[in-house]
């Protein structure tokens, strides 16, 4: 009677445990990792890793110019991930720092940006999303600091987007997939200017400890994944259950 109770404790406190990463990815940028990342700057843009940090940015009067890179790895399943930024260069309107996640099917994308506003006094973040094709723009709120932290994350078929301030996670935005949707995504990081041709401005956006736990990575070398126990196992053993053999058949 008692190993029936506790195979079905051990079922319990495995089925209370919601969907969880498995695998953990970092990157300090100590330097451009290209098993990691590919470069896709353009227009006077620019990606480097120096001292420690990603360095992305555009060049003064250069419109459109665009410092990208973006994985080349793939996150799977539930995931999040998270990237620290400080604005070098970001003083005039249409300057632009993004974070985004992309479908491997190009079914969907959700981008969390730090902007510099139209009247080049406040900056803001700004949540696009899309789905087949189908852009909108869901959040946007002031701010002043010129550095912080940006999330993305999915869990089930909800993405959502955090900003961090006052020191905790703020909700930015989220939405809900469509059934079936299901791809793996590439995660990018992206400086921008638009402007007035001619008149673009020069930007400058540092970026570090780039951040991803997922219930799958794939498209990168296993040396690169921390592979973690699921929370299950985790929670069994500091039960003793399994010590007790409660799974013994």
């Amino acid at each position: 009677m008692k190993r029936v109770i506790f195979i079905g404790l051990a079922i319990i406190l495995i089925s209370s445990v919601s969907a969880y990463s498995q695998f953990l990815l970092t990157d300090k940028f100590d330097s451009f990792n290209t098993d990691l990342w590919g470069n896709y700057s353009h227009d006077g843009g620019f990606a480097t890793a120096e001292n420690g940090y990603l360095n992305l940015g555009t060049t003064e009067g250069i419109r459109y110019g665009r410092g990208t890179i973006s994985s080349n790895f793939s996150l799977a399943g539930d995931f999040i991930s998270t990237v620290d930024f400080e604005l070098i260069k970001f003083n005039d309107y249409f300057s632009s720092a993004t974070f985004g996640i992309w479908a491997r099917d190009n079914s969907f994308a959700m981008l969390l940006s730090r902007k510099y506003d139209l009247n080049s006094v406040n900056y803001f973040e700004e949540v696009h999303f899309m789905v087949d094709g189908s852009w909108q723009t869901g959040f946007s709120t002031v701010t002043d600091g010129a550095t912080g932290k940006l999330r993305l994350s999915r869990l089930g078929s909800t993405l959502s987007a955090y900003y961090f301030a006052e020191g905790d996670w703020q909700l930015a935005n989220s939405f809900d997939l469509p059934s079936g949707y299901n791809s793996a995504v590439r995660t990018f990081l992206e400086a921008g200017n638009d402007g007035d041709a001619g008149n673009a401005p020069a930007v400058e956006v540092h970026l570090d400890n780039f951040y991803a736990d997922a219930a799958n990575i794939t498209g990168v070398d296993g040396g690169y994944l921390i592979a973690q126990p699921e929370p299950g196992t985790i929670i069994l053993l500091g039960t003793g259950l399994l010590g007790l053999g409660a799974l013994a058949i």
